[in-house]
């Protein structure tokens, strides 16, 4: 290998530099061999530094104990030549062997003799009395005996063919273990997967762990259960579903998967020690979440995310925030290892919607600059499917930048300018972000399965359009000491908080921080019982929390109604708690409310006094602030969408309240990135040139500059 490589702390090195991760995804086995080199050197003229490959199981063992490398029963499955052919191009290896794929290969990568012969290792649900089937055509389960001994013999055979190439000898030095899990056993009931009837079985020995003995477990479900290794998660569920839905979250992201890792990682049998990169991908940055507890218990995953935002349609402001912004932060604090982007839109699986050039470079970019450290860019050439291959058929298009001859297609300009900029400007780029308040968000297992996780993602849309800058925060996992290095923190609720976490977050606003809580305000422990320790310090009754899409809230702020589009959560303050209220309204509710709330606090909004006379403004109360100890508190029990720009007035002002105060002022239509160095990076996502004055409070003062930005493109202001 003419490179060397290494992953210190949150970057790439690339011959001792920090340098960014800059991969082109090739599927060597949906194209002509001789095309090979035709692509690998458009990756390579274009100014990456790496490629990526699956290298399929159902491609290369043919048949059950029968392998195929060197290109005997098929020339494109030559895995030798294609290594030594990215080798010479000084490419970094990075190899993805499954045994899932997915790649839009018909069953996902797995190979058919395995679920013609092992059809009890397919994923199982129980419905009227019995076992079936319930997955996608032939899935297995990831923890089934049968698949994993079928594993374990496909890792030898294919570790006995790559080991030459692996660093530091050769090119290859990342090593995926599967592809975007968890799949569709994330509540598997297949009783042979989960170990029932064995004490030391998955399902048992996390019931044991957790509930200690059966007695527990059946004083928390109500049941008569004789033995844990007995118990099946149908039986759990018939007897509350709701307790049964946060077990098998618990069990799942906690236990399963987890201890899947730890099983593929063991079965990657090399002669010797190689400095390898074990890593995998979470499918979008909501299910960062999942591999939340997968990385504490296997520090040695690198996992990064996939980012296609094409997936919403066409790019707009909220999906570059959600995928270049909100991704690459929730990455860095929630996973501890490098952010990357580990499929990275480079073109899109169907023809519609359409990927432009112009668009594909900006996202690059802002990439980049929101945080990442690498990206790997999928797909970066298009393929054709054998007989039998592929999900749709023999094309497999993806809109590529470069076709499956290797010849550079419509794209392939703009991909090469933006991999040419980043190289250019990679230390401005790459420079962290200059934050102004915190955004708390869950660690619950299994969060992307619950009502609170889209409403983070939200929220940090929300903020940014407000000229806030967030820095995410772990806030359960933290002290009220810690919480304090964060001056302003925004927390994102749901109705559940842990007792600690509730006197935590008190003490951290009496120390003197500013609390916002948004969402539901909570009122129960994650087990499900009555915590309201958080509500009792500030004086604050919450109702039960229900988002109900059909009702239009509004917010009411100096006689200017603001649009919040989800109904309120009933919130009482107590009567002398020093709670200040702006009513919110629904439409169809009656005009002559009383023009108080809860315990006789008079409403009064933003703008004085004078609004508690104002009959028609007044409903629930909409957002409360108070000052509690040193510090100060604001709830607003209503999740946040952004909808209009007035909603971004309406959160400054808010925020204004409890002395918070964007970051960037001025900027509509621009992203404004301020770095930890002083400089700025300004973005324009917009197909029409966008010109603003903007405002920027930096490390070293504030900064007032003109920006003039042509469609898609970018400035770094010194």
């Amino acid at each position: 290998m003419s490179q060397s490589f290494e992953i210190r702390e949150e970057s790439f090195y690339i011959n001792g530099k920090k340098t960014p991760l800059l991969c082109g995804e090739i599927h060597y086995f949906r194209m002509p061999k001789s095309s090979w080199a035709n692509a690998l050197d458009r990756l390579a003229e274009c100014g990456c530094n790496a490629v990526a490959y699956y290298v399929p199981w159902f491609v290369h063992e043919y048949e059950e104990g029968k392998f195929d490398f060197h290109g005997d029963v098929h020339p494109d499955n030559d895995l030798h030549t294609w290594i030594r052919m990215t080798m010479e191009r000084g490419l970094i290896g990075y190899l993805r062997p499954g045994p899932y794929v997915y790649a839009e290969t018909k069953d996902l990568g797995l190979p058919v003799w395995f679920t013609r012969k092992y059809k009890d290792a397919i994923i199982k649900g129980y419905q009227d009395g019995g076992y079936v089937d319930t997955a996608f055509a032939n899935g297995a389960s990831h923890n089934h005996p049968e698949f994993l001994e079928a594993v374990r013999k496909w890792y030898r055979a294919l570790c006995g063919e790559v080991e030459q190439y692996l660093y530091p000898e050769g090119n290859v030095a990342l090593f995926q273990l599967c592809n975007e899990i968890p799949g569709d056993d994330c509540d598997d009931r297949n009783p042979r997967n989960l170990g029932i009837g064995d004490p030391n079985g998955l399902w048992p020995s996390w019931l044991r762990d957790k509930y200690q003995s059966v007695e527990n477990l059946n004083r928390r479900y109500g049941s008569s259960f004789q033995m844990l290794e007995l118990v099946e998660p149908h039986q759990l569920e018939a007897c509350s579903g709701k307790l049964y839905f946060e077990d098998h979250l618990d069990f799942y992201y906690t236990r399963y998967f987890p201890e899947y890792f730890r099983r593929l990682k063991e079965m990657v049998c090399l002669k010797k020690e190689h400095p390898i990169t074990f890593v995998h991908n979470a499918y979008n940055p909501r299910a960062i979440s999942l591999h939340y507890h997968n990385r504490r218990q296997n520090p040695w995953l690198n996992v990064g995310v996939d980012c296609y935002y094409s997936l919403s349609g066409r790019i707009g402001m909220k999906e570059a925030t959600y995928y270049c912004e909100y991704g690459a932060e929730y990455a860095r604090r929630f996973l501890n290892n490098v952010p990357w982007v580990i499929e990275q839109e480079c073109g899109y699986w169907t023809d519609y919607p359409a990927v432009y050039g112009p668009e594909l470079y900006i996202f690059n970019i802002w990439t980049m600059a929101a945080g990442y450290q690498g990206m790997n860019m999928y797909l970066f050439a298009s393929g054709i499917n054998r007989p039998g291959m592929g999900f749709y058929g023999t094309e497999h298009n993806w809109q590529a930048p470069v076709d499956a001859s290797g010849r550079a297609a419509e794209n392939y300009p703009y991909i090469e300018r933006s991999i040419r900029d980043i190289l250019k400007h990679q230390d401005a780029l790459l420079c962290g972000m200059h934050y102004d308040i915190g955004l708390g968000v869950r660690h619950a297992p299994g969060l992307i399965w619950k009502a609170v996780a889209k409403p983070s993602n939200e929220a940090y849309f929300a903020l940014k359009s407000a000229g806030f800058t967030p820095r995410i925060y772990d806030y359960e996992a933290m002290s009220p000491e810690e919480l304090l290095k964060c001056p302003v923190l925004f927390v994102v609720s749901d109705e559940c908080m842990e007792p600690e976490v509730q006197e935590n977050l008190a003490e951290y606003v009496r120390l003197g921080g500013r609390l916002i809580i948004n969402g539901i305000f909570p009122y129960l422990a994650c087990c499900g019982s009555p915590c309201t320790l958080l509500g009792d310090a500030f004086g604050l009754t919450a109702g039960e929390g229900q988002i109900r899409e059909e009702v239009q809230g509004k917010l009411i702020l100096d006689g200017v109604e603001y649009f919040i589009g989800k109904q309120v959560q009933q919130v009482t303050p107590a009567g002398e708690s020093g709670w200040k209220i702006a009513a919110a309204s629904e439409s169809g509710a009656a005009k002559d409310e009383a023009a108080v709330c809860g315990a006789g606090t008079p409403c009064t909004a933003a703008g004085g006094e004078d609004a508690a006379d104002d009959r028609s403004a007044c409903g629930r109360p909409g957002a409360l602030w108070r000052e509690y100890g040193k510090g100060s508190v604001m709830v607003l029990p209503f999740p946040l969408e952004m909808q209009f720009y007035g909603m971004a007035d309406m959160l400054v002002k808010l925020l204004s309240l409890i002395g918070a105060r964007p970051g960037i002022r001025g900027a509509r239509r621009l992203r404004i990135l301020p770095k930890e160095d002083g400089s700025i990076i300004a973005l324009n996502l917009h197909p029409m040139a966008v010109r603003e004055t903007v405002s920027v409070d930096t490390p070293g003062g504030e900064k007032t500059e003109t920006v003039d930005l042509e469609p898609h493109s970018f400035r770094i202001i010194h």
